[in-house]
C-alpha cells in the first residue's frame, strides 16, 4: 500500500502534463456544441428548408459526427492500452482540430458534413487516452474527484464554445467560431510535445493484467460495466437531442431571440458543469463511507433531474426569461452528477491494461445515443413536433437512473 501510494504522487512533470491534458480538452470539446446557436443559419446557407435542416443538420450530422468517431475510437481504445498515450494523444489532437480549422471555410453541405465526422473522430479518441491517464496518475480513492474537476473543464469548453457561436454567428457569420475555438490547441499541442510526459502504465493500482482475449472477455462479462454502458448509450440521448435542438427551439418555437435562447442553454451547460463537479466530490466522499452509495446518489439526482428538464420542455411562452434559466439550472446540475461517478466506477472495476478497451466501449455507447439520438428524435419531430419527442427523449433518463440503481449490487463484486 504505501509503494502504492509513494508510486501515485504527482511529480512537477506531472502537474504540468495533466494541466496541458485538461486544456487540450477545454478547446477540444469547445468544438461540441458549436453548430446549435446557429442552426438556421446554416440551414439558409446551403438553401435548407425546416424540414431539411432538422434531418440534415439534425439528424444526418450528428448521426455521423458521433457514430463513425465512436466506432473509430474502438481502435483507438485498443491502442491506448498497448501504446505510447502521448503521441497517440497528439494524433488524435491533430485529427480533431484540423478538421475543425477547415469548416470555417466550408463551402457547400458535403465538405461540411465530412468535416464534421473527422472532427467527431478526434473528441470521441480524446476519451479512452484520457481516463487511463487519469487512472494512472490517482488511486481510486481519488478518481471520482479528478473526473470531477476534467468534467468541469470540459463542460466550460462546451458552454464557453457554444455560447461563442451565439455570440459571434448573428454578427459575424456562422463559420468563424470554427476557427476560433480550433487554432489555440495547435499551440497548446506543442507545448505538450516538448514538455508532456506519460505515466507509468497502472501505477496507481494495487493489481495488475496485460491484455489479452480472456481478459477482454472479463471486460464484457463484468454486470457493472455492461450497466455503465447501458446507461451510457441511452443517457447521452436526451443530452444531444437538446443541445442539438434546444436553442433553435426556444427562439423558433417558443419566441426567444437566438442570443436570449444561447444564454439559456449556456446556462444549462454551465450548471451540467458545477454539477459534474459537485457530483464528483461528493460521489467521491460517499464513496470512501460506502461504494454502493456512489450509484445511489447518481441514480437518485437523474430521477431529480427529469423534472425541471420536463418543465423547460413544455414552457409555453418567451415572456420570462428568468423561467426557463431556473429550470437549465436545476435540470442541467441535477443530470450530470452522474456522470463523473460512472466514469470513477468503470475506471475501479477495470485493470490499468484494459481501461483504454473499456473508455473506448463506453464511448462507443455513448456515441451510439449521441448519434442515433437526434436522428431517430427528428422523425418524431415529424411525426408528433418537436415538444412531444423532446418529452420522449427526457423519458429515457429513467431508464438511465433504473440502470444505475442496479450497479448497487454489482458494483462491490466487480470492483478490483
Amino acid at each position: 500500500m504505501d509503494e502504492n501510494k509513494e508510486n501515485s504522487k504527482l511529480s512537477s512533470s506531472d502537474f504540468l502534463s495533466l494541466t496541458l491534458l485538461f486544456i487540450l480538452s477545454f478547446f477540444l470539446f469547445a468544438d461540441q456544441n458549436l453548430m446549435a446557436p446557429n442552426l438556421s443559419q446554416i440551414a439558409d446557407d446551403f438553401g435548407f428548408n425546416d424540414f431539411q435542416k432538422d434531418i440534415k443538420l439534425g439528424g444526418e450530422i450528428s448521426l455521423v459526427f458521433w457514430l463513425i468517431g465512436g466506432f473509430v475510437t474502438l481502435f483507438l481504445g485498443y491502442l491506448t492500452d498497448i501504446v505510447s498515450r502521448k503521441k497517440l494523444l497528439i494524433f488524435v489532437i491533430l485529427f480533431g482540430e484540423v478538421p475543425c480549422l477547415l469548416t470555417g471555410f466550408v463551402e457547400n453541405y458535403n465538405q461540411f458534413f465530412w468535416l464534421r465526422a473527422l472532427t467527431g473522430i478526434g473528441i470521441g479518441g480524446i476519451i479512452p487516452i484520457t481516463y487511463s491517464l487519469i487512472a494512472d496518475y490517482f488511486p481510486a480513492k481519488q478518481r471520482s474527484t479528478i473526473v470531477g474537476y476534467l468534467g468541469l473543464v470540459v463542460g466550460l469548453g462546451i458552454a464557453g464554445g457554444q455560447l461563442l457561436a451565439g455570440m459571434t454567428g448573428p454578427v459575424y457569420g456562422w463559420k468563424i467560431c470554427f476557427i476560433i475555438v480550433a487554432v489555440p490547441n495547435f499551440f497548446i499541442l506543442l507545448l505538450y510535445i516538448l514538455f508532456g510526459t506519460e505515466p507509468q502504465r497502472g501505477r496507481s493500482d494495487l493489481s495488475n493484467s496485460s491484455i489479452n482475449l480472456e481478459s477482454l472477455k472479463k471486460l464484457l462479462l463484468k454486470k457493472t460495466n455492461i450497466l455503465v454502458f447501458v446507461q451510457g448509450a441511452a443517457g447521452t440521448v436526451p443530452w444531444a437531442v437538446f443541445f442539438v435542438f434546444l436553442v433553435d427551439y426556444l427562439s423558433s418555437d417558443i419566441g426567444f431571440s437566438i442570443q436570449i435562447a444561447t444564454i439559456v442553454v449556456s446556462v444549462i451547460g454551465l450548471s451540467a458543469m458545477l454539477g459534474g463537479f459537485f457530483g464528483g466530490l461528493l460521489g467521491n466522499y460517499l464513496y470512501n463511507i460506502n461504494p454502493k452509495y456512489q450509484p445511489l446518489l447518481s441514480a437518485i439526482c437523474t430521477f431529480i433531474g427529469m423534472v425541471p428538464t420536463a418543465f423547460l420542455i413544455n414552457i409555453q411562452s418567451a415572456e420570462n426569461i428568468y423561467y426557463p434559466i431556473i429550470l437549465g439550472v436545476l435540470s442541467g446540475f441535477f443530470i450530470t452528477v452522474t456522470a463523473p461517478n460512472m466514469k470513477a466506477i468503470l475506471m475501479n472495476v477495470n485493470h490499468s491494461n484494459t481501461r483504454g478497451t473499456a473508455f473506448a466501449l463506453y464511448n462507443l455507447a455513448d456515441d451510439l445515443g449521441r448519434g442515433f439520438g437526434p436522428f431517430i428524435i427528428s422523425f418524431f419531430i415529424l411525426q408528433f413536433g418537436r415538444q412531444v419527442a423532446f418529452n420522449i427523449a427526457n423519458f429515457i433518463w429513467f431508464f438511465c437512473g433504473v440502470s444505475i440503481l442496479l450497479m448497487i449490487k454489482t458494483y462491490s463484486k466487480d470492483e478490483l
